[in-house]
């Protein structure tokens, strides 16, 4: 099989083409919005292989091209209901927010300095707090949600060029807000990407 690269975003998509591209015609929900892309079984096993999206991934959010710093795009648009997974790429500097095997959310990020790396892996979330200012740094951190105990969290922040943050996750407030309104204690942050951290 001969398989096509494409760009959506700054993301890497998959189209096959000749006897891949016969295969089903992606599987749609009534309501979706036109802002999204469904995927063939194929386009996502693929690009879930090369580590652009996790397995099982029905569809994803048209970026209209790649996001600069404090950009995001949100539609849960007649997304069916599915447990909310948020998967941070640091190589990428993207969040993805899934309900279910549907993207509903992403953005740009900061995250944490050489030497207060943001924590790689499957980080529960512990707990949320709508209005935190830190103690340690005395910085703002709306929309908080706690992934270790030692103070890390994925939060709204002011996301531009050349700013990083002392190990948490940074994202725009507004995209942070819209997170913290569907996320539940437990639901997983996956953490990728970069070199090994804290």
């Amino acid at each position: 099989m001969t398989i096509g690269a494409i760009v959506r975003g700054d993301r890497l998509l998959i189209r096959p083409t000749a006897r891949a591209a016969a295969e089903a015609a992606p599987p749609a929900f009534a309501g979706a919005s036109p802002n999204r892309v469904f995927l063939r079984p194929v386009e996502g096993r693929e690009a879930a292989r090369r580590g652009l999206i996790p397995a099982g991934t029905r569809s994803i959010l048209a970026t209209g091209g790649k996001l600069d710093h404090g950009e995001w795009r949100w539609d849960d648009k007649a997304v069916p209901a599915g447990r909310i997974a948020v998967r941070v790429d640091l190589e990428r500097q993207l969040v993805s927010v899934f309900q279910g095997a549907d993207e509903i959310g992403t953005a740009v990020i900061v995250y944490g300095v050489e030497g207060k790396e943001t924590p790689r892996g499957k980080l529960p979330i512990l707990g949320k707090t709508r209005d935190h200012r830190s103690l340690t740094y005395d910085a703002p951190m709306p929309f908080s949600l706690w992934l270790r105990d030692d103070g890390v969290a994925l939060h709204g922040s002011s996301v531009s060029m050349g700013k990083a943050t002392n190990g948490c996750i940074g994202v725009p407030v507004e995209f942070a807000e819209k997170l913290f309104e569907v996320a539940r204690e437990g639901d997983i942050v996956e953490v990728i990407g970069g070199s090994a951290g804290a």
